[in-house]
């Protein structure tokens, strides 16, 4: 990878925007669901519970805390490359003092009670890179940081609108399972009407009340599904999840064009995906290491000024003085220090390397396997469609022979020949809502295997043609 798509990916981290920082902001620290809580209804689109998810997450916060932290250490490292000054004011008692007799009187040499101030000023001179080394390591820790939050965005938006998803996805099979029921239910009373008037049988009036039976246990579970997923979205938009939700079509954010090429879809992820550009910028890194490592042995220099100033020095000394001072110091033995720090380098930037391969190869099959889901669920879509038009027809015929009392297979029972009529237009309508969400939820998995939500400011719509 080339150092300009490394840069670009760097730069493009800083779209990771002024709210992420705003989010590294400490805060309560109190679980988001209260017990007891009865939190307003909101009603949200699928957009709107992005934007909450995108604001309120707390693995956001946590990787702008980082971002903060990395900041810090440039800063740290861009400190060394300055003129430092220091003060020290230091006060000595002896347990005497010396005098000397000069005409008659006593000359002190030595003053019992001493007050010395000193003021020090340093330069460091980077003549060998060393500092310059430690200083590039510390901004390419900043980038990777930084992309490390765009890489948390890309997650969280995926995980809000995946979430999203499911809670409709549960709803259809709530509102599938009702009308379910409520079949069953009219079967059983047209059962029961038809034993009284002596036409029915008692066996197909306990089939029907089985199939009620049944039919309230799946919206039950039905049901309860709704309510979990409701709980999962709250927790990945960061908020109470007694929170009632009611949420808007997802059908008119996401399109149903034809993904991009595989290919296409792939160098896509390879440019853009922050954990690909994140490992460039590590292996540069671990480069600058090397280069710190080769230096270690290298002499360092330095430029001092030193005043001080000492009133109780006696006859014989000086109150105030300065010196200028240049220094050179070169390691003449270290015990193996410098050849381990390199050892450890090497061992780095070696390994790196090898990691970049994994990130790249993972990024590589969940690509593959998202664009796969989506030629999947999409050619589902298309058998689901017919296999439905087919139950309704079977089910719509079965109703009307069950009422007239006739089935196609002399002898048997119609109520049976309209359960199992019923049993496929349930089974075709819930492989009918799996399609289209899976179809939806493919959608998502794409444009998060290729980085489309990891950058502010950008599209979170569908990659498609």
């Amino acid at each position: 990878m080339t150092a300009s798509r490394v840069l670009a990916g760097g730069l493009a981290a800083l779209w990771v925007t002024a709210s992420l920082v705003a989010i590294a902001a400490p805060g309560d620290d109190q679980p988001s669901t209260r017990p007891g809580s009865r939190p307003v209804a909101m009603r949200l689109s699928m957009s709107q519970a992005v934007g909450i998810a995108v604001s309120k997450s707390k693995a956001l916060a946590i990787a702008s805390q980082s971002l903060r932290k990395a900041g810090g250490k440039v800063d740290e490292a861009r400190a060394v490359t300055h003129p430092t000054a220091t003060a020290a004011i230091n006060g000595t008692h002896l347990d005497k003092g010396t005098t000397v007799k000069l005409n008659d009187a006593d000359v002190p040499i030595t003053v019992q009670n001493q007050i010395g101030v000193t003021v020090q000023a340093t330069l460091p001179l980077d003549v060998a890179g060393q500092i310059r080394a430690a200083l590039s390591i510390a901004e390419f820790s900043d980038l990777v940081a930084k992309l490390d939050v765009a890489r948390t965005r890309n997650g969280v938006v995926a995980d809000a609108r995946s979430a999203y998803l499911d809670v409709l996805r549960a709803k259809a099979f709530v509102t599938v399972a009702e009308q379910a029921l409520k079949n069953s239910q009219e079967r059983s009373s047209t059962a029961q009407a038809y034993l009284k008037a002596g036409t029915g049988t008692r066996f197909d009036t306990l089939r029907a009340e089985t199939d009620v039976a049944n039919s309230a246990q799946v919206l039950i579970s039905a049901r309860n599904r709704v309510d979990l997923a409701m709980a999962a979205l709250n927790n990945a938009l960061g908020q109470d999840q007694n929170t009632p939700l009611e949420l808007a079509d997802a059908k008119a954010e996401n399109t149903k064009a034809e993904p991009d090429p595989l290919a296409n879809a792939l160098q896509e992820a390879y440019d853009r995906r922050p954990e690909a550009l994140q490992v460039d910028l590590q292996i540069r890194a671990a480069d600058k290491g090397l280069i710190l490592a080769d230096r270690s042995v290298m002499p360092t220099f330095g430029l001092g000024w030193n005043l001080s100033f000492n009133p109780n020095v006696g006859a014989l000394g000086r109150s105030t003085g300065w010196a200028a001072v240049a220094s050179v110091s070169l390691p003449l033995f270290d015990g193996g220090l410098a050849k381990s720090r390199k050892v450890q380098a090497q061992a780095d930037a070696a390994s790196i390397r090898l990691v970049k391969q994994q990130v790249l190869d993972g990024v590589a099959l969940e690509v593959r396997s998202a664009y796969l889901g989506w030629i999947e669920a999409a050619e589902r879509m298309k058998v689901t469609d017919t296999a439905l038009a087919q139950a309704e027809e079977q089910y719509r015929l079965a109703q009307v022979r069950f009422r007239n009392g006739v089935t196609l297979t002399p002898g048997a029972s119609p109520l049976l020949e309209v359960s199992d009529a019923q049993t496929a237009l349930t089974q075709a309508q819930a492989n009918r809502i799996n399609a289209e969400y899976d179809l939806l939820g493919s959608q998502t998995r794409l444009q998060k295997a290729v980085g489309r939500y990891a950058y502010e400011g950008e599209t979170t719509g569908v990659a498609g043609r």
